[in-house]
């Protein structure tokens, strides 16, 4: 009987423990850029305009902006941030290789 109990509370553990794990994944397989656009726009129309940027406290983002606004419509969406990350990260690997 005592067998029992044991079995069906490891069991119990394991589903609870794999479940939090597969919330756990989801939350963090997206990109920071897309937590941190997600947080930022506060409005929630899918684009970053300067004054939401400019009550964050993300320097880089206030100090980039124009460049990150590729179509200079005085806006940044998710599309324009992840090309600009791309951008720096493509460069940034070009510096290495010097």
């Amino acid at each position: 009987m005592k067998t029992k109990w044991l079995a069906a509370i490891m069991l119990v553990v394991l589903f609870a423990t794999t479940g939090a794990n597969a919330q756990e994944k989801v939350t963090k397989g997206k990109p920071d850029h897309v937590k941190m656009f997600d947080t930022l726009d506060a409005d929630k129309d899918g684009k970053l305009s300067k004054a939401e940027v400019d009550k964050s406290d993300k320097g880089k983002l206030k100090e980039n902006f124009t460049a990150i606004d590729a179509n200079k419509d005085s806006f940044i969406d998710k599309a324009e941030l992840k090309a600009y990350k791309k951008e720096k990260k493509a460069e940034k690997a070009a510096t290495k290789q010097k």
